[in-house]
């Protein structure tokens, strides 16, 4: 297990979901003083929000890899290069070393490119914060796909197994249902009994989604935080190993076949 932290910044959180291409400073500034405070090797991927959503969203495209629409994947590009600027400058801004990654250095030929992975690590060693953001990548033959924050973390998660791995979304964990907001503490299989119904437009599958990659997550025997990202102390309070509102799934045990 390597000593990194790994945190995804749901769109939720730092962008107003909303409201069209519009950032949410506020938040994006107390996390970068947090990473600041923090002091530890961090990798941070984020999602798109009101950026990549909103134009995925309006060109049709999908995680599916497909011929989209050739506007429609420079403007998803170009709209997560210019959230992820913003991100990267308030890390700066705090007194880090930001690194903007699109995961496209991720793939060769539609395959994981394992040695760019690996390269992460020697980031972190030079006190550099690599910053991926979820983005339209080529697949093969013209085809492009929605490569997900979400799903970047399970990817990286594997090839990295870091310590620690926290998922920020803008409610307070996974909640038993929606309508009681009853807050659930530790999340173990089965899931039946949890509703993933999303509010918010999101094409990359919501909060199901990011249940169903914590829990590949967990199987690495990692355990996973789902935290309250607009409250940027109790992410605080998980970078140094203190409890914090919010659901932990527990590393699954492979004993049993679990």
């Amino acid at each position: 297990m390597t000593q990194i932290s790994l945190i995804k910044l749901g769109g939720s959180v730092i962008t107003v979901k909303d409201r069209a291409l519009t950032p949410n400073i506020k938040s994006i500034e107390e996390l970068s003083r947090v990473f600041a405070k923090c002091g530890d090797p961090l990798i941070v991927i984020h999602g798109g929000g009101s950026f990549g959503h909103y134009w995925s969203v309006k060109y049709d495209m999908h995680t599916k890899p497909e011929l989209y629409d050739p506007r429609g994947i420079s403007v998803v590009h170009e709209s997560m290069v210019a959230l992820n600027q913003i991100i990267v400058k308030s890390m700066s801004d705090a007194g880090l070393a930001p690194y903007g990654i699109s995961p496209i250095s991720f793939f060769e030929d539609g395959k994981v490119n394992v040695t760019k992975f690996n390269e992460l690590v020697e980031f972190t060693r030079r006190g550099i914060v690599p910053v991926i953001f979820g983005d339209m990548v080529h697949i093969r033959e013209g085809r492009f796909s929605i490569v997900s924050g979400d799903s970047l973390m399970t990817r990286v998660a594997t090839h990295l197994m870091p310590s620690r791995v926290i998922f920020t979304v803008n409610v307070d964990g996974i909640y038993k249902d929606m309508k009681n907001k009853k807050l659930v503490k530790v999340l173990n299989f089965p899931t039946s009994d949890i509703s993933f119904k999303d509010s918010s437009i999101d094409v990359t599958g919501g909060m199901g989604r990011k249940i169903s990659e914590a829990f590949e997550i967990a199987r690495l025997g990692i355990d996973v935080n789902i935290v309250n990202g607009l409250d940027a102390e109790r992410v605080f309070d998980i970078l140094r190993g203190v409890e914090a509102k919010g659901t932990l799934i527990p590393a699954i045990s492979n004993k049993g076949g679990g």
